[in-house]
């Protein structure tokens, strides 16, 4: 009788355990709650538990090592600020799944000296949510490295040298996030299926948003994109990729395909780009062109040293397409194909 009592209170402690609810931990710079350093709050706190940091200024460098929530208390990025303390390493350095960081300004990651560093830097993580920060004066604004599933959701990242980067990792969103005056906006590197919607890339100092070294089946999706030297550009072997009902304006190029295959370009809107709208160039075969809007750029559609692209159904206004390549299927409206090859046929049996 002593032994089932015994293992009934052992089975209704172990039941308490795993139902009690997670914890909420204070942080301010002025002593009024739990803690005054996000990292000392990390350090003690268990999976689940969410920090609540009150607005002020916190240099540290933070090791989130905990499955936690961090939030600002007042949800204004811009009155909570976390400054690097050793502008050497990652300000919020992401080590465990299942993280939210959210309410932010995130600044001085700047001093590249054995790699890039970040304000926020995940790395062989996954399902993390990085949402409504602000990422300024860092080598990378928000860095993923080997991390999937992970939610980037309105997030700003302006003043860095790359917004957002992207390397071998796949299965990510990134939605609403606003990424200008970086050198480069969005940067991935071997990076798949990975969806990209509803983000403004523009005023970047090089590309918008850059895709290269293998990344395939990533979605580019009703994105705004200007003032930048390529608006969107896949290149080395950046293949099957979709690129939708994008707005890409006032770039050097407005959509580039260099060294990749099998992608499609469609419904996008180009306008005021000042060398190119779209480019296919160097040995990029198989990717298809269609239904896209062009006005008023410099040459509208170029191909150059690229074989078997489909390019059909694209609306153009006030400029050309310049086909480099006899091997490409051009632009052209269906019946006035048909006009024109009746009117050939017509002239010459007059003659």
């Amino acid at each position: 009788m002593r032994i089932k009592i015994y293992f009934l209170l052992v089975f209704i402690y172990l039941f308490i355990i795993g139902t009690a609810e997670a914890a909420t931990l204070t942080v301010s710079e002025n002593g009024q709650a739990n803690y005054t350093m996000i990292q000392e709050a990390i350090n003690n706190a268990n999976d689940g538990d969410t920090l609540l940091v009150y607005n002020g200024t916190f240099s540290e460098n933070v090791i989130v090592n905990r499955s936690v929530s961090i939030k600002s208390n007042s949800g204004n990025p811009d009155d909570t600020i976390v400054q690097a303390a050793n502008p050497e390493e990652h300000i919020f350095n992401v080590t465990k799944n299942n993280v939210t960081i959210s309410g932010f300004k995130i600044t001085g990651a700047e001093n590249f000296v054995r790699s890039p560093v970040a304000g926020i830097h995940l790395e062989g993580v996954n399902k993390n949510i990085i949402s409504n920060n602000k990422l300024s004066q860092n080598v990378v604004g928000i860095d993923l490295q080997n991390s999937h599933n992970n939610v980037l959701e309105n997030n700003t990242a302006y003043d860095n040298e790359r917004g957002i980067r992207f390397t071998n990792s796949n299965s990510n969103t990134l939605i609403n996030n606003d990424v200008f005056n970086n050198h480069f906006g969005i940067y991935f590197w071997g990076s798949k299926n990975n969806i990209l919607n509803h983000n403004n890339a523009s005023s970047n100092e090089e590309d918008g948003i850059w895709i290269e070294d293998n990344s395939s089946n990533n979605t580019i999706n009703n994105n705004m994109i200007s003032n930048s030297d390529s608006g969107i550009l896949l290149t080395e072997s950046s293949s099957n990729n979709t690129i939708e009902s994008n707005n890409v304006t006032s770039s050097l190029v407005g959509i580039q395909i260099t060294d990749s295959n099998n992608n499609t370009v469609k419904d996008n809107f180009l306008t005021n780009n000042s060398r190119t709208g779209i480019s296919i160039m160097r040995d990029s075969s198989n990717n298809t062109v269609k239904d896209n809007f062009l006005s008023n750029n410099s040459e509208d559609i170029l191909t150059e040293n690229s074989t078997n692209n489909q390019i059909y159904n694209n609306e153009i206004k006030e400029s050309e397409v310049h086909n480099a390549d006899t091997s490409q299927v051009p632009f052209t409206d269906p019946l006035l194909t048909v006009i024109i090859i009746l009117g050939t046929f017509a002239f010459m049996r007059k003659k």
